[in-house]
């Protein structure tokens, strides 16, 4: 501990930094410099609880000089529920301090923090001969846990039922008791469905020589590729096995197993320990534990028959994303889960159709776009969407034609009842432009990558994004083939891109203040997607396009960039950051927005956000002007100057 009086160099330093902090700010210069005299300073490294709820009062006011703090309550259950965050500038301890009893909050440092130490003593002298000061403290300070009564908090989690608070307190290796069964590699078909029977084991993973999964082989691996395929049983098991094995380790939380299960679409996720098999996971244990959850949910969607039930069915998606933001689910989980939700729905409506107009005269595949084909939906998205179906005969294309009009008219309005509005620039398969034969979707992509020109470019921009959600994938895989061979010679494509993809800045000043709207119905806020989320996508899209990367969803993109060496580590990493953060502050103020019945937007005032998001959010917004530079640097070429 260190007595700031004990230099005058120091005591100044102390002085000029009460200046700018509310309530000392309110303080009389004379008043100030004995308040800073009286002051400690204390350093907690990460981690160290600073209080502890029911322990005794504390005798000091905090002022956060360096680093971060969170104030914590455990619920009735055991679970710890995050109050606040506090970093540089703000104050923790007031409670305490005045109250004198007991300490109410747990107040546990996030990050290493630096803290002035205010004595209690002193603090409540200045609050009784400064009305302004205890003003301020009150309304900030004090108002913030009226508003939140602590009973309220506590039955916050009730919102969920027990299964489902389980998903989230729970770890995996909690849940999974049953071990891996494994066999090696050059072990017969037959040994290893032995294994399975002598178990009554579902799955069995197949493991190299070190001991580390190589695949697994699954009861349906065995009708569909033994039995139906007569495949000898006498085969090694790696004949048959399914790759990769979909692993999570066993200190994960079950919902981390549960976005894993649905992003890879699979039944069994090998659990881990070290990088070794220690357990499996199945749907089923998962399911459980469920009661108003994703699983539950999207088991609901395909169980519809009818449109009608259909429609009721999706209108409970958006009754899960408040749930999964209170509950403290990452933002990146809960996009994923509002895209799968998706999915489904869309799957659903075309099965629905297929029943009333007959199935397909030629394969298909329906694509999403945008921010539907990145899975980054937040609480309200519009159809953005194409379809691709196999090249015909030249006798065929008014039948095939005439065909999938009616389907796509079909779903567009199905989608419209289940809440999806037509997308206002026409980027839809009613379109008749985006519902073509593959042929015609390779010319497309051939002419926007060899033929490159600013406007075909920023057209083509939504389509960079597209994944396949129903029909046969394959259609749309053969595109992205042929589209990294394309792009290797594209590099005027890469340096257009590359314009657009910085067309919208960070809004940052030069003094590293917020630039906001002056005027008009966002005065004195800016759009987070805009400037936000939209440019990170925008880079990792470029850069993955760069390196020959197909992944769709921002994160995954960034992720996969890393692991292919490509570009600045560090950045990559604070811009993964950086998208969550961003992402978790669009769905919170997207879900005020929508408790309050106002019309969903991303607009922000940051000045109604906490001291800690405005420093998180300039974080963000300088790895985002850091990425643009890197852009620039990277792919500026002479056409930029043709450019407006």
């Amino acid at each position: 501990m260190a007595a700031p009086n004990s230099s005058s160099v120091v005591l100044d330093s102390v002085v000029q930094f009460l200046k700018d902090i509310p309530p000392f700010q309110f303080l009389p210069s004379d008043e100030l410099t004995k308040l800073a005299g009286s002051m400690s300073l204390e350093y907690f490294a990460k981690g160290t609880v600073i209080l502890s709820a029911g322990g005794k009062a504390s005798d000091s006011l905090f002022v956060i000089k360096k680093g971060g703090v969170k104030l914590t309550l455990k619920t009735d259950d055991g679970m710890e529920v995050v109050l606040d965050m506090r970093s540089e500038g703000e104050l923790f301890g007031l409670l305490s301090t005045m109250g004198g009893d007991i300490t109410r909050l747990d107040v546990t440092a996030w990050e290493d923090a630096l803290c002035y130490s205010v004595p209690g003593d002193r603090i409540r002298d200045i609050i009784a001969r400064h009305p302004d000061v205890a003003g301020y403290l009150v309304r900030t300070s004090i108002t913030r846990y009226i508003d939140r009564s602590l009973n309220e908090i506590r039955e916050r989690t009730r919102l969920l039922a027990d299964g489902e608070r389980l998903l989230y307190s729970l770890g995996v290796g909690d849940v999974a008791k049953t071990a891996a069964l494994t066999c090696y590699g050059e072990a017969s078909i037959r040994a290893a469905a032995q294994v399975m029977a002598a178990n009554k084991a579902t799955a069995i993973f197949v493991k190299d020589e070190t001991g580390k999964a190589l695949g697994i082989i699954t009861e349906s691996d065995l009708a569909e590729k033994v039995v139906a395929n007569a495949i000898s049983s006498d085969s090694p098991a790696t004949f048959i096995m399914s790759t990769p094995v979909i692993s999570v380790d066993a200190s994960e939380r079950l919902f981390h197993a549960l976005i894993e299960m649905l992003n890879h679409n699979v039944h069994h996720l090998l659990v881990t320990r070290d990088g070794m098999p220690a357990g499996v996971i199945t749907y089923h244990d998962l399911l459980l534990l469920q009661g108003k959850s994703p699983l539950a949910l999207l088991r609901h969607v395909g169980q519809q028959s009818t449109l009608d039930d259909l429609v009721a069915a999706q209108g409970r998606t958006y009754e899960i994303i408040p749930l999964l933001i209170r509950e403290g689910a990452k933002a990146s989980h809960v996009t994923r889960i509002v895209a799968e939700l998706n999915d489904r729905v869309l799957t659903k409506i075309l099965e629905l159709a297929e029943e009333e107009i007959g199935k397909a005269p030629v394969p298909y595949c329906w694509i999403v776009l945008g921010s539907e084909g990145r899975r980054e939906q937040t609480f309200k998205t519009d159809q953005d969407n194409g379809l691709i179906y196999m090249d015909v005969t030249e006798e065929e294309p008014p039948r095939v034609a005439a065909y999938f009009e009616k389907l796509v008219n079909y779903v567009s309005a199905a989608l419209e009842r289940c809440g999806y509005p037509p997308c206002p620039g026409g980027y839809m398969a009613t379109n008749p432009r985006w519902r073509q034969p593959l042929s015609q979707w390779k010319a497309y992509f051939q002419e926007w990558i060899t033929d490159a020109q600013q406007i075909t470019s920023e057209d083509a921009l939504i389509f960079f994004d597209m994944r396949a959600v129903a029909g046969d994938s394959g259609l749309c895989d053969e595109i992205w083939r042929r589209n990294r061979e394309l792009l290797k010679e594209g590099n005027l494509f890469k340096s257009i891109l590359a314009f657009i993809t910085i067309n919208h800045k960070p809004p940052l000043g030069f003094f590293h203040q917020f630039v906001v709207n002056r005027g008009g119905e966002h005065k004195n806020e800016f759009d987070l997607k805009l400037h936000g989320t939209g440019p990170i996508a925008n880079a990792a899209r470029l850069w993955c396009l760069d390196a020959g990367i197909t992944e769709t969803n921002t994160i995954d993109r960034l992720t996969a960039l890393q692991q292919a060496g490509y570009g600045d580590a560090k950045l990559l990493t604070d811009l993964t950051e950086s998208m969550e953060f961003l992402t978790a502050l669009r769905l919170e103020h997207q879900l005020q927005l929508a408790q309050s019945d106002r019309r969903i937007s991303n607009y922000v005032n940051p000045e109604k956000l906490s001291q800690l998001q405005r420093t998180l959010l300039k974080e963000a917004f300088e790895a985002i002007a850091r990425a643009q530079d890197l852009v620039k640097s990277t792919f500026e070429t002479w056409v930029w100057t043709q450019l407006r």
